[in-house]
C-alpha cells in the first residue's frame, strides 16, 4: 500500500515539473514588455495620387506628377486610354479634344497601388459652373463643376467686390482672403466669359487665435531666449484690446510649489484685422544658477489670450533645459 503511494507521489511531481515547464515556455514566448506591444505605431500605409479630374482648353500642355508616400523605390506605369504612355514620376503632355482616362499603376515591393484620373479637352465654356459656400469664419470658397460634378478647370478666376481677380487652384478650388463681416459680390469668368456670379453674407464674428508658440524646443542655462507668441484674428471684426498671460513651470521642481513657477503678464492695444497675424516676442536669459542651483529640467508653458476679461484660448508647449 505503502509503495502505490509513493508512486502516485512520484507521478504527481513529474506531472507538476512538466506543468511548470510548460508554463514557463509560455511565459518566456510572451512578450517582454506587453504595454509597449500594445501601444506599437503601426507600419505608414503607402499611397498614391496623381491629382483630381481636370477640364483643359484645347491645346493646352499639362503636367501628369505622381504623388507617392511611404514607398521605397517605386517604378511608374502610365496608360493613357488604355495605351502605355510613359514609366517616369511626372511629364507633360496635350491631350486632344474629348475625354481621357489617367490610369497610373505604381509598383514596389509589397505590391501595386492604382491612381486614375479624368482629363476632359474642351473647346467652350458651355457646362463650367462655380459652387459657393462659407471657407471659414472670414473666408468665402469657391470650386469648378463641369455639369454639375467637380472638376477642375484651368484658368477660371474670380473676383470679389472691387479686388483684382485670382485663379483657382489645379483642382479648381480658391477661398479668399480673410474679409470684414457684410454682403461681398462675387464674379467668375473664364476665357473671357463670365460664368458665374453671385452675392455672399459674411457674419460678424469678433474671434482671436493662438496659432503658435515659437520656441526651441531645448536650451543650455546661459542661453537667451528668442521666441514669441504668434496669434491671428480668426473672425470677421477688428480686435482692439487683449491681454496675455503666460505661466513657465519647471516640472523638476514643481513639488516645491510657486518658486517652480514663473508667471508673465502683458496688455496690448494694438487693433488687429480680420486675418492678421500679431507677434508677441519673448525674450529672456536663463540664469546659469538659481539660488545657487541650476535651474535644468522639462518645462511646460501655458500661454492664456484674455479679451474682455475672460480667456479664450490657451496653447501649451514644452522645452527643455540642459
Amino acid at each position: 500500500m505503502l509503495e502505490i503511494e509513493l508512486v502516485l507521489d512520484k507521478k504527481a511531481k513529474v506531472l507538476a515539473l512538466m506543468i511548470l515547464v510548460l508554463v514557463a515556455a509560455l511565459v518566456l514566448a510572451l512578450p517582454r514588455d506587453t504595454e509597449e506591444v500594445l501601444h506599437e505605431e503601426p507600419e505608414p500605409e503607402p499611397s498614391v495620387s496623381i491629382g483630381c479630374d481636370r477640364v483643359l482648353w484645347k491645346d493646352t500642355e499639362i503636367e501628369l506628377a505622381a504623388s507617392t508616400r511611404n514607398i521605397d523605390k517605386p517604378l511608374f506605369e502610365w496608360n493613357i486610354d488604355g495605351e502605355i504612355a510613359g514609366s517616369s514620376r511626372k511629364f507633360r503632355k496635350k491631350f486632344d479634344m474629348g475625354e481621357h482616362q489617367v490610369v497610373l499603376n505604381v509598383i514596389f515591393d509589397n505590391g501595386t497601388l492604382t491612381a486614375d484620373q479624368s482629363i476632359l479637352v474642351v473647346d467652350s465654356a458651355d457646362g463650367i459652373s462655380l459652387r459657393d459656400s462659407a471657407a471659414s469664419k472670414n473666408q468665402w470658397g469657391f470650386q469648378t463643376l463641369y455639369r454639375g460634378k467637380n472638376k477642375g478647370v484651368k484658368g477660371v478666376r474670380v473676383s470679389i467686390d472691387s479686388l483684382p481677380a485670382t485663379e483657382v487652384n489645379p483642382c479648381g478650388s480658391l477661398s479668399t482672403k480673410a474679409l470684414f463681416a457684410g454682403e461681398h459680390t462675387w464674379r467668375a469668368e473664364y476665357r473671357g466669359i463670365t460664368i458665374a456670379s453671385g452675392t455672399f453674407n459674411i457674419k460678424e464674428v469678433s474671434e482671436i487665435k493662438i496659432t503658435k508658440i515659437d520656441i526651441a524646443p531645448s536650451y543650455t542655462t546661459g542661453d537667451t531666449v528668442d521666441g514669441k507668441i504668434i496669434l491671428k484674428n480668426t473672425g470677421s471684426t477688428i480686435v482692439s484690446g487683449f491681454d496675455t498671460k503666460t505661466l513657465v513651470v519647471n516640472n523638476n521642481y514643481a513639488w516645491m510649489g510657486d518658486k517652480a513657477k514663473k508667471e508673465f503678464f502683458s496688455q496690448h492695444n494694438s487693433d488687429i484685422k480680420p486675418g492678421e497675424i500679431y507677434e508677441i516676442p519673448i525674450r529672456v536669459t536663463i540664469p546659469e544658477k538659481i539660488s545657487g542651483v541650476r535651474p535644468s529640467g522639462k518645462y511646460t508653458i501655458t500661454a492664456a489670450l484674455i479679451l474682455n476679461g475672460q480667456t479664450i484660448d490657451t496653447k501649451v508647449v514644452n522645452t527643455v533645459v540642459k
